[in-house]
């Protein structure tokens, strides 16, 4: 199972995390693979309820750029809708969501990854949402969980990628955000998953966050232990 992040500075990793502050990252650094994400920031403001009209066009011209650049080593996200900042904010998030996908997927040369929405935390809705995307779109090579990125709900995360590997059986799932809790779980449903939560500090330095290079790469290090180990242990109980 592939994890995908944005490494600290002296620190090769085969998959990375950009988006459009810091893909840069992908001309200066050697990688196997890596995702694009259109970011969704501004969502953390509860009052804005779209995305600007000029960021969803220049993001086609970003996809197509970086796609030109780098074919098939980068998959671009489509801008969703998360129901998790502040829910409600977008009324229908999953039928915006889904419009977005329309509006985006037929452009050629770009290997678009899809985003799953549901209405925050709701299992049903995000069963309708499967539902809806496999109608349109059909079994879809690249498929991303959104609703479960940094949540703790173990139940709502199992019950979320099962149903999208049940339903788009051959794609491949990638699942934003994910806990460390719940990658032994979902480690022989889902093929990727992404997370920054390696730079919360785990050293006894009192600092919610790393303040240098040393604390970053330790940090980081840590982190892949941890994967390795959550992985490990699911793989004994086979």
């Amino acid at each position: 199972m592939r994890f995908y992040t944005y490494p600290p500075n002296g620190i090769e990793w085969p998959y990375l995390l950009v988006n459009p502050r810091n893909k840069s990252l992908l001309e200066r650094v050697c990688f196997e693979h890596a995702i694009l994400d259109s970011g969704v920031l501004i969502f953390h403001d509860r009052n804005v309820k779209e995305y600007p009209e000029s960021f969803l066009e220049s993001w086609k011209v970003e996809a197509k750029s970086v796609s030109d650049r780098f074919g098939e080593k980068v998959w671009v996200t489509i801008p969703d809708y998360p129901d998790d900042y502040n829910p409600g904010q977008f009324g229908d998030n999953v039928s915006k969501t889904i419009d977005n996908i329309e509006n985006f997927i037929s452009m050629d040369g770009v290997k678009w990854i899809i985003s799953l929405q549901s209405r925050f935390l709701n299992p049903f809705s995000f069963a309708e949402s499967i539902q809806q995307v496999n109608e349109r779109f059909g079994q879809y090579p690249r498929i991303a969980i959104g609703t479960v990125c940094k949540t703790n709900k173990l139940n709502f995360i199992k019950q979320s990628c099962y149903y999208a590997r049940k339903h788009f059986p051959k794609s491949q799932i990638h699942a934003f955000g994910l806990t460390l809790k719940a990658i032994t779980p979902v480690q022989d449903i889902i093929d990727s998953f992404d997370s920054m939560a390696w730079t919360i500090n785990r050293l006894p330095t009192g600092a919610w966050s790393c303040k240098n290079k040393v604390e970053r790469i330790q940090n980081f290090n840590d982190y892949i232990n941890i994967i390795k180990n959550r992985i490990s242990q699911g793989s004994v109980g086979k």
